[in-house]
């Protein structure tokens, strides 16, 4: 078995650069990344995780969502739950979602076998906190003055484009973060109770492999 493929799904208008681990034939995961930088630090886990689900038997798809990574398009959320859905229903084999952080914002699992969360963010508005006080904390150190998080809300509500920790966030987006809260769940739902370090809050993309190989099991014993 190739450790892993990559090809390009379509998702909509868009032609999604894609990862695939696993075999061809039998039960899929489509992982959902998370939003904005913690997606960054993420990569190595989802890495991680999609090789320990192949050796499980289990198929995985890593996309970038449009305007992430090296996807074309516009950021945003309507976009990403748009691309979100069409990956799901133009799978055709046992596909179940695997959501991480704000990922989990964007799909309540219409379409497939089961959602499975990890670490889902509560809403759109606290990930937007956190992204402004970290970019405070950020700018504090590279100015010495000292900024409030809510200099950047007064930014976004004067219609401004903003940098958050490394991604330029322009108002619409930021209102519709704001607006998003969890989505109850259309289908079977695992929320993970495996316990792991949190890599999407560290500075450098971490291997965290006891966590993935931890993650990919229980997902296994939850597919059959």
């Amino acid at each position: 078995m190739q450790p892993f493929r990559f090809t390009l799904l379509s998702a909509g208008p868009h032609d999604l650069p894609t990862i695939l681990r696993g075999p061809e034939t039998g039960p899929c995961v489509l992982f959902v990344p998370p939003l904005f930088e913690e997606m960054n630090r993420t990569r190595r886990l989802l890495a991680d995780l999609g090789r320990a689900l192949a050796a499980e038997g289990i198929a995985s798809v890593l996309p970038d969502l449009p305007g992430t990574g090296d996807a074309p398009g516009t950021p945003g959320i309507a976009v990403w739950r748009d691309a979100v859905a069409h990956l799901i229903a133009q799978t055709r084999r046992p596909l179940h979602v695997l959501a991480v952080r704000g990922g989990a914002l964007l799909t309540d699992g219409s379409g497939s076998r089961g959602l499975y969360r990890v670490a889902p963010a509560a809403s759109g508005a606290g990930l937007l906190r956190e992204m402004t006080r970290a970019q405070a904390i950020a700018d504090q150190e590279r100015d010495g003055a000292r900024v409030a998080p809510s200099a950047y809300e007064g930014r976004f509500a004067r219609g401004e484009t903003v940098a958050l920790t490394g991604y330029d966030i322009p108002a619409p987006l930021a209102a519709d973060l704001a607006a998003l809260i969890l989505p109850e769940a259309a289908v079977p739902l695992r929320v993970s109770e495996v316990e792991g370090p949190p890599v999407w809050r560290q500075a450098e993309p971490a291997p965290a492999p006891a966590f993935a190989n931890a993650l990919a099991e229980d997902i296994a014993r939850w597919l059959r």
